[in-house]
């Protein structure tokens, strides 16, 4: 059973990193006001400002909306097939009343890799990308790839669609920002992987700023027999902005919550009934805005598996 969870460590790894501050006082967090709604200060249009992302993930919206027409724009300037993209891993938000915001993903159907006894079948390569278009035409205002989040068909980690927040967030009174998050999992019934990544993007001077990218929002890792016994840790996250600011951006209010579950199944012959154990543990942390993004440590530590 270790061994399996080692090597859903050995996966964690793969996954990219950053850096961050050290955690802080559970009493400077809950000064934040992590649970509430709105806060007192306003944006250039007198409307109340949301500073709480979400307080936990069953709390998140995503955005519904998809434009299909500007999309097939979009695809003609890209000098891309329509066919070619797939439109249940593809989402879009309106920025700004002249931009709107995608995250495509396409497919390029059996890749093959040469090797000297011959040609490799890899299936097909999905590829995501960000794109910020102009409204009207779909014209392209700026775009980039995310090399960490192409996979093959038959890899052993796969990526979710990107979910699209449905609301824009806000880095200080006037600077918008797009939310959005993407699941890598392992698909095996023997190492329980699974990592929600969250990351906000803005446009400034037609270039692309991630101005977090790829924050741990959710990470389960553990193993199972492939039956009722398993073990489990979880971290899941509530995620609002606090009052100071750092570098011209508010700072990011963090809240942890990490959680075990161990569960043997009943055996018979041993007179052994079936046992289920939970422990839950919390803790916070702090980021702030470096001038170029919100840098963070990535934390892998366990605290409860061994």
């Amino acid at each position: 059973m270790k061994k399996c969870i080692l090597l859903s460590g050995v996966l964690l790894s793969l996954i990219a990193c950053g850096k961050s501050e050290k955690s802080i006082n559970k009493t400077e967090i809950q000064n934040q006001e992590l649970l509430s709604q709105t806060e007192s200060n306003t944006d250039l249009n007198s409307k109340p400002l949301k500073k709480l992302i979400f307080k936990n993930l069953d709390d998140i919206k995503d955005s519904e909306e998809l434009n299909l027409p500007l999309l097939s724009k979009v695809a003609s300037n890209l000098k891309i097939k329509y066919s070619n993209i797939k439109i249940d891993e593809t989402s879009s938000i309106n920025y700004d009343d002249k931009t709107a915001f995608f995250v495509l993903t396409t497919v390029e159907r059996n890749k093959k890799s040469h090797k000297a006894e011959g040609y490799e079948n890899l299936g097909n390569y999905f590829q995501r990308k960000y794109l910020f278009v102009n409204r009207e035409d779909g014209c392209i205002i700026a775009e980039e790839f995310d090399a960490n989040l192409g996979y093959y068909d038959n890899e052993s980690i796969r990526f979710s669609k990107s979910h699209i927040l449905k609301d824009l967030v806000y880095l200080n009174e006037n600077t918008p920002a797009i939310a959005f998050y993407t699941e890598a999992s392992a698909s095996s019934r023997i190492v329980l992987y699974s990592e929600r990544k969250f990351t906000l993007v803005t446009l400034a001077e037609n270039e692309i700023k991630k101005v977090l990218y790829g924050y741990p929002i959710r990470m389960t890792n553990g193993d199972s027999n492939g039956g009722n016994t398993y073990q489990i840790e979880t971290l899941e996250t509530g995620l609002s902005f606090g009052d100071h600011k750092t570098n011209g951006f508010f700072d990011l209010i963090i809240t942890k919550n990490f959680s075990y579950e161990e569960a043997f199944e009943s055996d018979s012959e041993n007179n052994l009934a079936e046992e289920t154990n939970l422990k839950t543990k919390k803790e916070s942390e702090k980021i702030k805005f470096n001038g170029r993004e919100y840098a963070f440590h990535r934390d892998d530590r366990h605290r409860f598996l061994e």
